[in-house]
């Protein structure tokens, strides 16, 4: 698979899984991922901000006492409530720069700001309304005083995507924050109903929970072994992913293309969503992420696709998994290319499953112990299953 055709499967199962995990109740809520937003020029007539090296209060060879930070406001139409842009601040140079962006964008934007075009959700009215600030654990929390008198509009679709387009924006632009739990006076349920949104879940498994139910899926269902992990991240707020290598030969060394594992992200830990890699792309069956969008298998199951593997050659299984037992329905193979990425296809019967889901896995094998060394697994149907 190459990057390309990736990036396309996997934005095509990150939509698909946040559209079935959020509550929406009637709210635009596109605003609650990552929103993106370019720096906005700078404000006509409006002094130059310093950077924090150039801070007009310092002298040479001292410590600057001024800081810059980004907080996000519309500017323009109002067409789209999720589309805001950055504006630089000056502030006193603290250690608690999330807490001083917040500020910054509570207070809403200055009369020159508002000149070039700027406006928010956010005014003179909500200055000073910040109570507390905290990140653990990717999550940012932010509480404030009651907000509601002074916001009588962002309870509204339009005005609730713009006041947590302009929130989240500016909170997620941190690399430590990856999610965001808001609340009024210390009260989480409080906010979000004033919101008519359902309250996000107060944890957040940690990556080292997405890389253990990685490696143990992977030797349990693909038998890996010698699983060297890469890498793993959050790709949004219900989906992380783990990259691995096997180490290989006398050696042992840690080598070839990724398999990249996608999993879904549970209340206390992860379930497997599926697993790519670059070199082993399956067309047929279609990989998803939701039960209803899973392709529906029937025996003998048609699988085609790319391949490049020594000598071209791919091991096909079909497999079930009911309570934690994996059961082999069918194995066979098929042939791909030995010097470039080329196409196969084959037909391979399986016995009659007792799940309604299971997986297809196309596997290479090493060339020196035969040992599974890359893997892309499609979640399947053996039913419809309702939407």
């Amino acid at each position: 698979m190459n990057v390309s055709t990736r990036t396309r499967w996997m934005t095509a199962a990150v939509s698909a899984f946040v559209a079935a995990a959020m509550v929406l109740s009637g709210i635009w809520l596109a605003v609650r991922d990552n929103a993106t937003g370019g720096t906005a020029p700078p404000v006509a007539g409006a002094p130059a901000i310093p950077g924090p090296s150039e801070s007009p209060s310092s002298e040479p060879g001292t410590a600057p006492t001024m800081m810059t930070v980004k907080v996000y406001f519309h500017r323009g139409p109002a067409d789209d409530p999720t589309k805001v842009v950055a504006v630089r601040r000056s502030v006193p140079r603290s250690p608690k720069v999330a807490t001083a962006a917040l500020t910054q964008l509570l207070a809403g934007p200055t009369q020159a700001e508002r000149a070039a075009g700027y406006w928010s959700v956010f005014t003179s009215a909500t200055a000073g309304k910040l109570r507390s600030v905290r990140i653990a654990d990717a999550v940012g929390y932010a509480d404030f005083n009651d907000l509601r008198p002074v916001m009588p509009t962002a309870g509204s679709s339009a005005g609730t995507a713009a006041f947590l387009a302009e929130l989240d924006t500016t909170f997620k632009q941190f690399a430590t924050v990856h999610r965001t739990i808001y609340s009024l006076d210390g009260d989480v349920a409080t906010f979000y109903e004033w919101l008519q949104l359902s309250p996000p879940e107060n944890t957040m498994p940690p990556l080292a929970e997405a890389q253990r139910v990685a490696r143990v899926w992977l030797a349990q269902v693909a038998g890996m072994r010698n699983i060297a992990v890469q890498g793993s991240q959050w790709r949004s707020d219900f989906i992380a992913t783990v990259d691995i290598r096997t180490r290989v030969g006398e050696g042992r060394s840690v080598s070839g293309p990724l398999s990249r594992v996608l999993l879904g992200k549970t209340r206390t830990s992860f379930t497997v969503l599926g697993v790519i890699t670059d070199t082993i792309v399956v067309d047929r069956p279609a990989a998803a992420i939701t039960l209803s969008d899973l392709a529906v298998v029937t025996s003998p199951l048609t699988i085609s696709g790319r391949a490049l593997a020594f000598e071209g050659n791919i091991n096909i299984r079909v497999v079930q998994i009911h309570n934690g037992t994996v059961r082999e329905l069918a194995v066979g193979h098929v042939t791909g290319g030995g010097d470039v990425m080329r196409p196969f296809t084959g037909q391979i019967a399986f016995t009659t499953p007792s799940t309604d889901t299971g997986w297809v896995l196309a596997s290479e094998p090493s060339a020196y112990n035969g040992a599974v060394t890359k893997v892309t697994a499609v979640r399947v149907a053996f039913t419809h299953l309702p939407g």
